[in-house]
This record gives structure tokens, C-alpha cells and sequence, in this order.
């Protein structure tokens, strides 16, 4: 009992510890997010800006919206002037990381509008009027063309000539039009690339388009930034894409051998008892990842290119969307079987490793309320190694990571649910492979269990570097570090432990944004209802509390198999304690059932 007290305490030590590691160094880099204008709010303004600021007649105009972050901007700050510097830069400039981008068109139209509305502000900081080729406009020269531009910015934003020099200024010719584009620059902004054998500079500006007497389209701010720093990040994603092309060659030896496994064992006792319930969980993830692609229908809306049909073009891409969900389940499935087999097979007293014991008894139960709630000590715990990994990284191998992620969710109708499913077909698809099957099958052929764990972590790891992290390998080696973590809690905790844990850790993430910004009350209450669900899950199985008491798998022997135990267990009966074992390593060898043999020995 003071074992388990003490554990405990460790346990909850850990836990603060890591958050606290959390909050003290990777909170400040998410400070940046704000929230405060929701989506809708953001196509009311644009609605209101389009109408009354520009005339515009908006009958017959779809909306789209998409949350957007300046990715090539971001990753150019951090890896130049660093995390903490290129936030106070971001907040000394107003600089809008963030936005909302409201999109209006028709359907086989090339005219279109589109609205960037800060998501902290609600400013109209971008504007553009998409306009065919043969558009006429009056003819205006570039002097009047210039002045236009920058009334129009002095009256809209306050602009200087004083903070300003002119950057840019070009004119296309077309059939019956001018149009001027016009950019300034900002004196006191000027960040050098000297990192390459392509040097430059990133600057700040202001653009404005004018053809006629139209403002065709403008951008309050904008970094411009250096080719040379866009052709090193381009050196640096393929090197992430080839160590990515390796993972996939791994994952795909483990998913043939994961099918030879449930082929050769399918007719056994634990593969026909953990199966039902296995595809379940399949159908479930499936069911939740097609909804998830309605719930994205913004996102697949804002990409509608206008030459097409719209009804073409959205049936193409749901089906698209619906076959990805159809192999991500299949992938879980056969894995998850693969590895309860095998588990049983090399440890069949390790039952918290599996879901079978709880197949055969209860799922509401105190060890697996228990595990849940050790789920959560874990995330924590992972949470605090991550963001300490991330800070050396930061600070002695040049790293640096996009925040584009973040925007994943909070373009969805209903983000929360989305933060969700990333949670759900994450935790559960990549723990059953990368746990439950591939630690399992390394340990049936004789590798160390430290091996193991490592060797498990390692392939899981790697197959994250096509994520926005540079160096690309740093990906790999900081997910690796965390699946080291995630097999020690597999192992001494079991796999209920490390899916919550996995599930907490991804729907949190995939939540931040609305989680910073309480004020957002549906969004954050219902981000809250997502990464609580476990715990809700936890005290139903506390206070249900059904026991753990077991059915026997010969319950679930065909007659053959009911033969063969019978068969097995007359064998037995002449045998010595030595003969035994012998006998026992034989039949393993030869691929008898599992549970027979466990059945037979007890």
C-alpha cells in the first residue's frame, strides 16, 4: 500500500512539474493567438465593409471563410531574431499573424472578393476584387494612380509618408485597363538573412492595387521575405519529406506483417474475442472522421476554384474525404488485432497492456478509472518534456516551429468536434500500432524490452517530420523522446493510459487557440468538454464499478478448439514439471493457440 501511495505521489509530482514546464516555456509562444472576433463575426464585417465601404452588391455571392496565419512570415522571424523578439516585434508593429480570410464569389465566375479581417481586432487589415482580364477600367496615369493610393491608406490607417519610402511601384498593361501596384516600406524594419550563401533582408509593407478610379486591393501590412531564406526552407522540407518516405516504407512493413499475423490467427481464441469489439472502434472512427468532413466544409469551400462546377467539384472532394477515413480505420483495425494476439501471447499476465481483460469483464471498473486518471498525469507529464525538448532546441540547435497547426480546427463549424476526432484517430490508431503491436511483435522475436520501447518510439517518431518543425529531423527526435515516455507508461501503466493520454495531449493542442480565449464562451466551453471527456468517462467507470472479475476464453472455444484443449490437457497429465516447459516452448514454436495453451497450463 505505501508502494502505491508513494507511486502516486511521484506520479502527481511529475505532473505539476510538467505543467508548470508547460506553462513557463511553451505558453509564451502561443500568446500571439487571439481569438476575440469570431468566424462569424468576421463575415459580418466583411459583409458590412464590401456593402458600405465599396458598394458592392453581394445577391448571389457564396461565402467562404478560412482562418489563415502568415506561415512564411512566422518561421522567417523565429529562425532570424528568435521566438520571444519576434513576438515583441509582432506586437510593437500590430502586425496581424492571424486573420480570418472571408471569401465571396459564384460559381463559374472569375470576378470575386475576399476580406482578411483581423481575428484580435476585427480591422479590415487585407482586400482584393478579382476581376476578369477583359475588365475595363478609365485610364488614369500613375502620379494620380499614386496619390489615390496613399489617401486612401492615410485615411484608412493613419499612414505616414514620414514612417514610409516608396518600395515598389509596377504597372501591367491589360486589353482595356492600368493597373498600379504600389508598395511602401517601413524605415525602422529591415531584418537581415545572412544565413545562406543568399543573402537578404525582410521587409515590411504596405501594398495597395489601383486600376481607374478602384482599389483593387490592398494589405495594411505584409513581410516581404528574402528567396534565399524561401529556397533554404525548401532544402530543409525535403529533407523532412525523404525521412518521411523511410517511415512510410517501416509503417508499411509493419501493417504486411500486422495482416500476415491476423491471417494466420484469426480463427485463435483472444483474435475472435477482441475482434467485434475492435471493428467497433474501426466503424466509430470512420463514422467520426466522415462527419468531421462535413464539419469541414468551410475548408473545402474556401479552395473552390470558380472554372468548374461547385456540385462537380464538392462530390469529388467528400468522396476524396471519405476514402482517406475507409484505410486510416482499416490500418487501426489490423494492427490492434495483430498486437492483443501477440501480447497474449509473450505477456498474457500483463493484462492492463491489452483490452481484452477488460473485454472479458468490465470496462467500468476501478483500474480503468485508474488508468484514465493516470492518462492525465501522463499528458501532463509529456506536455513538460516536450516544451523542455522544444527550449533546448530553440536555444542550441536553431529550431524553430510554425504555428500554422493551430489553425487547423478553428476554421471547422464546430472546432471542438474536430479537436475530437484528431484526438480519437490519433490516440487510438497510433498507440495500438506503435504500442500494443509493434512493441509486442519486437519482444515475441527476442528484442530487449528497452530495445523495444526505443525501437517502437523511433518509428512512430520519424514518421512526424513532414510536420512544420525545422531542421526537419528535430521532429523526430523530439516525438521519438516522447514515444520512449508513451512505452514506459504502456508498460507499467497499460494502453487505456497512454490512448487517454494521446487523446488529451492532440484535442488539447488542437483546442489551444479557443481555450486562450475564454471569451469565446461555446467554443472554449466546449474545447473544455473535449479534453474533459475522459475524466467523465473515468468516474462513470468508478462509480458503475461492475469488477474485473473475468470470463474464461474457453467460454469462446469452437469445437475444434474445445478438441485440441481436451487433447492437450490428456498430454499433460504423464508429463514431469520439465517435460512441461519443454513442451510448452514447443508448442509455441508451432503456432498453437495461445489461449489453449494458457488454458491448458493453468
Amino acid at each position: 500500500m505505501m508502494n502505491k501511495r508513494f507511486e502516486w505521489v511521484i506520479l502527481i509530482l511529475l505532473a505539476v512539474f510538467g505543467a508548470f514546464l508547460w506553462c513557463k516555456l511553451s505558453l509564451p509562444r502561443y500568446q500571439s493567438i487571439d481569438l476575440s472576433v469570431s468566424q462569424g463575426k468576421a463575415v459580418d464585417i466583411s459583409e458590412d465593409f464590401l456593402k458600405s465601404k465599396r458598394g458592392v452588391d453581394l445577391g448571389g455571392y457564396k461565402v467562404a471563410v478560412s482562418f489563415d496565419v502568415d506561415e512564411s512570415a512566422d518561421r522567417y522571424l523565429q529562425r532570424t531574431i528568435g521566438t520571444t523578439a519576434s513576438q515583441q516585434l509582432i506586437h510593437r508593429l500590430h502586425y496581424d499573424l492571424f486573420c480570418w480570410v472571408v471569401r465571396f464569389f459564384k460559381e463559374k465566375q472569375k470576378e470575386e472578393f475576399k476580406v482578411a479581417v483581423s481575428s484580435a481586432t476585427g480591422e479590415v487589415v487585407g482586400f482584393s476584387h478579382v476581376i476578369e482580364d477583359t475588365a475595363a477600367r478609365p485610364t488614369v496615369d500613375k502620379e494620380k494612380a499614386r496619390q489615390m493610393a496613399f489617401d486612401f491608406l492615410k485615411t484608412t490607417y493613419g499612414f505616414s509618408s514620414s514612417q514610409y519610402i516608396i518600395h515598389g511601384e509596377d504597372v501591367k498593361k491589360f486589353d482595356n485597363r492600368l493597373e498600379y501596384a504600389f508598395s511602401w516600406q517601413d524605415k525602422d524594419v529591415d531584418i537581415p538573412w545572412n544565413k545562406s550563401r543568399e543573402k537578404g533582408h525582410a521587409k515590411f509593407l504596405t501594398n495597395v492595387t489601383i486600376s481607374g478610379n478602384e482599389i483593387l486591393s490592398f494589405g495594411k501590412n505584409q513581410f516581404d521575405i528574402p528567396d534565399g531564406f524561401n529556397r533554404y526552407v525548401d532544402n530543409l522540407v525535403q529533407t523532412g519529406q525523404s525521412l518521411t518516405l523511410i517511415f512510410r516504407l517501416i509503417y508499411l512493413a509493419l501493417m504486411t506483417i500486422a495482416i500476415v499475423v491476423v491471417v494466420n490467427r484469426k480463427h485463435q481464441v483472444v483474435a475472435r474475442s477482441v475482434k467485434p469489439f475492435y471493428m467497433g472502434l474501426g466503424i466509430a472512427m470512420f463514422v467520426l472522421m466522415t462527419f468531421d468532413v462535413i464539419n469541414s466544409y468551410q475548408s473545402i469551400l474556401f479552395d473552390y476554384p470558380t472554372t468548374q462546377s461547385l456540385g462537380g467539384y464538392m462530390i469529388r472532394q467528400f468522396i476524396d474525404n471519405f476514402i482517406g477515413p475507409f484505410f486510416i480505420a482499416v490500418g487501426f483495425v489490423l494492427p490492434a488485432l495483430a498486437g492483443e494476439s501477440l501480447r497474449f501471447e509473450i505477456a498474457s499476465d500483463k493484462k492492463n497492456r491489452g483490452f481484452l481483460s477488460a473485454i472479458l469483464s468490465s470496462f467500468c471498473s476501478v483500474n480503468i478509472a485508474r488508468q484514465i486518471f493516470i492518462g492525465y498525469i501522463a499528458a501532463a507529464v509529456i506536455l513538460g518534456a516536450q516544451a523542455f525538448i522544444f527550449d533546448l532546441g530553440f536555444k542550441y540547435c536553431g529550431v524553430w516551429d510554425e504555428l500554422s497547426w493551430l489553425t487547423q480546427a478553428s476554421t471547422s463549424i464546430l472546432p471542438a468536434f474536430s479537436a475530437l476526432v484528431v484526438g480519437f484517430q490519433a490516440s487510438f490508431s497510433e498507440e495500438s500500432m506503435f504500442r500494443l503491436f509493434a512493441i509486442n511483435l519486437l519482444k515475441k522475436y527476442g528484442v530487449p524490452t528497452v530495445l523495444a520501447v526505443f525501437l517502437a518510439a523511433a518509428m512512430w517518431g520519424f514518421g512526424h517530420t513532414g510536420y512544420a518543425i525545422f531542421p526537419m529531423w528535430f521532429r523526430g527526435v523530439e516525438v521519438t523522446s516522447i514515444g520512449i515516455i508513451m512505452g514506459v507508461f504502456y508498460l507499467r501503466f497499460g494502453l487505456v493510459c497512454v490512448i487517454a493520454a494521446h487523446f488529451l495531449i492532440d484535442s488539447f493542442l488542437s483546442s489551444l487557440p479557443f481555450l486562450m480565449n475564454p471569451h469565446a464562451s461555446f467554443n472554449f466551453y466546449s474545447a473544455l468538454a473535449v479534453i474533459s471527456l475522459p475524466l467523465f468517462l473515468a468516474l462513470i467507470a468508478l462509480v458503475l464499478n461492475r469488477g474485473e472479475e473475468e470470463k474464461p476464453l474457453k467460454v469462446r472455444f469452437n469445437p475444434q478448439q474445445e478438441f485440441n484443449y481436451n487433447l492437450l490437457r490428456e498430454a499433460c497429465r504423464s508429463k514431469t514439471p520439465e517435460e512441461l516447459v519443454m513442451l510448452k516452448k514447443d508448442l509455441q514454436r508451432h503456432g498453437w493457440d495461445a489461449a489453449i495453451i494458457e488454458r491448458v497450463f493453468e
